[in-house]
């Protein structure tokens, strides 16, 4: 993979839904009908308003890692599920719900989102890393917009990973990929740091509702990957980061932004080195 300009950085994220057979993808169950039919209440209100509504019925429910896959083939877990979530999974199938239209629409966001380039629902095709393939991917598919650029306190990284890097790192073996699906080459990415918030308190008030927020780790160049969470921003009286976490009780829930970001500075085994932000877009008509 050649340079490319990019606000994100790595992470290999596993992805697994409900259904225990091999249905197509588009296939209208599934959607859990109380979801679909809570989706459908919503449909009229801002894309914050609606992230957040269709969230909020998931306060509580357990985290749980890679509870997705294709439902058949390497990855026999189900295409989708609400009664768990990992980090990643949590936000594909808020923003699938929260940008479809109908149970058929959402399966083809949740698709749009979590494979590259259209290709088929495989294990070997899925977005498994974050600043290589699901944010510069889902960006270049017009699903969502690189936002962190955009503030005047962002600053540029760049990460070279090569194939030794990833021969040597300890959790290869995670990935059932060959040598040659691994991402190599250099990114370069806008992130915000942790001593910007601490600079400006005021800064979290500008990360809008309804993004997507990456917590980025300091970049090392014997690790391929940099990105280690992601949740998004709902709607509060607050700023208010909604996430599947491993913080506390493993499960969803809402931390105050300017809290989790003051908590990242904790990190110290492998540093916190801020937040990147993207920002979903809507697209066609709701109706």
């Amino acid at each position: 993979m050649g340079t490319r300009p990019v606000a994100v950085a790595l992470i290999a994220a596993i992805t697994p839904v409900l259904a225990a057979s091999p249905l197509p993808l588009d296939t209208v169950g599934r959607t859990d009908p109380d979801m679909a039919a809570l989706a459908a209440s919503v449909r009229d209100k801002p894309l914050p308003e609606r992230l957040g509504a269709i969230t909020q019925a998931w306060l509580g429910v357990p985290y749980l890692d890679g509870p997705l896959g294709e439902a058949g083939g390497f990855d026999d877990d189900p295409v989708t599920r609400y009664d768990a979530f990992d980090c990643l999974t949590f936000v594909e199938e808020a923003l699938a719900l929260a940008l479809g239209n109908d149970p058929v629409d959402v399966a083809r966001v949740r698709r749009g989102l979590r494979y590259r380039d259209g290709g088929p629902a495989t294990y070997e095709n899925r977005r498994h890393f974050m600043l290589a393939e699901w944010i510069p991917g889902t960006v270049d598919d017009g699903w969502l917009v690189d936002a962190t650029p955009s503030f005047p306190e962002a600053v540029a990284l760049s990460h070279t990973v090569t194939d030794q890097t990833w021969a040597q790192w300890s959790r290869r073996s995670l990935f059932s990929l060959g040598d040659a699906r691994l991402p190599t080459g250099t990114l370069t990415f806008s992130h915000l740091p942790l001593t910007a918030f601490a600079a400006d308190p005021t800064l979290v008030e500008r990360i809008p509702d309804g993004a997507v927020v990456f917590t980025l780790r300091v970049v090392a160049p014997h690790l391929p990957i940099a990105i280690t969470h992601v949740g998004l921003t709902v709607p509060a009286v607050v700023p208010t980061v909604r996430h599947a976490t491993k913080i506390g009780a493993p499960m969803v829930k809402d931390h105050k932004l300017a809290w989790y970001i003051d908590n990242l500075g904790n990190y110290t085994n492998w540093p916190a080195a801020g937040l990147i932000i993207l920002v979903p877009q809507e697209y066609g008509p709701r109706r």
